[in-house]
């Protein structure tokens, strides 16, 4: 996977039956609705997927059925990440044997991890997922260990392929397409925050792996026409836009938020219903949140 032009990927949701199994119809009536608002791609199990919450055997199963739904219309970049290398890498195969285009891992996480802690980890997963590319993905609020700018010319080196940027910083960001630029060839530096999709296309980005194009696929895709086709002024009336819509979303809670509005959006479509339930202990176990269309 290699993106050529600034794209939008979706941080995807993961949605759940009743009985807190993945709900296959709805994700591929979800899939299916994205792909037709013209997002670039999907990323399942990451933040906003509940990744975390997941078994590895429910990882699993969710990239399966994300592949299959998107049956090679979008490419479906698979997040493992797990605080170790080696769950990392098990989940890593399991992935791309899946149909996965690629696989992206958050920074490690639990225990402190220094650069040297943190090159060995991408560098073994480059290593043994050869053909494959493979994304890193820093979220220091979550994670707490950061990823240095000066770190990531020896990731480039050593063949990462992209970093998804969820430190919610346009200076670091700003520092991170340095180092891309400095270190040459082809890497895929990708924004994580909403607000910011603008800024970072200016600044050497190659899109965006966003939370809020669950729920408006159509107002992302149309902010990263604007900036590949250089129309500065639409770009800017859809980047305030964006971002009032994230801040909303941010209020209700943003995955409770998403869920909601999703359900509410494949309802309009005639699509397959789409439950709220969150993983537990973002939602009550063994039952339905008290969330309500509308509410």
């Amino acid at each position: 996977m290699e993106l050529n032009r600034p794209s939008v990927i979706v941080a995807l949701l993961t949605p759940f039956e009743e009985n807190g199994g993945l709900d296959e119809a709805a994700l591929a009536a979800h899939v299916d609705y994205l792909v037709s608002a013209g997002v670039d791609g999907v990323m399942p199990c990451g933040t906003t997927g509940e990744g975390p919450l997941l078994s590895d055997d429910e990882i699993t199963e969710v990239v399966r059925a994300t592949s299959t739904a998107a049956a090679g219309r979008v490419p479906v970049l698979a997040h493992v990440g797990r605080p170790g290398t080696r769950s990392t890498l098990a989940l890593a195969r399991h992935a791309v044997e899946d149909g996965a285009d690629a696989v992206s891992a958050v920074v490690p996480y639990y225990y402190p991890a220094d650069g040297d802690q943190i090159r060995r980890h991408y560098a073994a997963l480059v290593e043994e997922l050869t053909g494959t590319p493979v994304y890193g993905y820093t979220i220091p609020e979550r994670t707490h260990n950061e990823l240095d700018p000066g770190l990531l010319g020896g990731l480039i080196a050593d063949g990462l392929a992209g970093l998804k940027d969820s430190t919610k910083s346009i200076g670091r960001h700003r520092e991170y397409a340095a180092a891309a630029r400095d270190a040459g060839g082809s890497f895929d530096l990708l924004m994580g925050s909403a607000s910011l999709v603008l800024e970072a296309v200016r600044a050497g980005a190659a899109g965006a792996v966003l939370a809020v194009a669950n729920s408006h696929p159509e107002l992302c895709a149309d902010l990263v026409r604007a900036c590949r086709e250089g129309r500065g002024e639409d770009a800017e009336r859809l980047q305030a836009e964006l971002a009032a819509v994230e801040r909303e979303i941010n209020r209700d809670g943003t995955i409770p938020g998403l869920k909601r509005r999703v359900a509410d959006r494949l309802r309009e479509r005639g699509a397959a219903s789409y439950g709220t339930e969150l993983r537990a202990p973002l939602g009550p176990a063994g039952r339905r949140t008290a969330l309500r269309p509308g509410a």
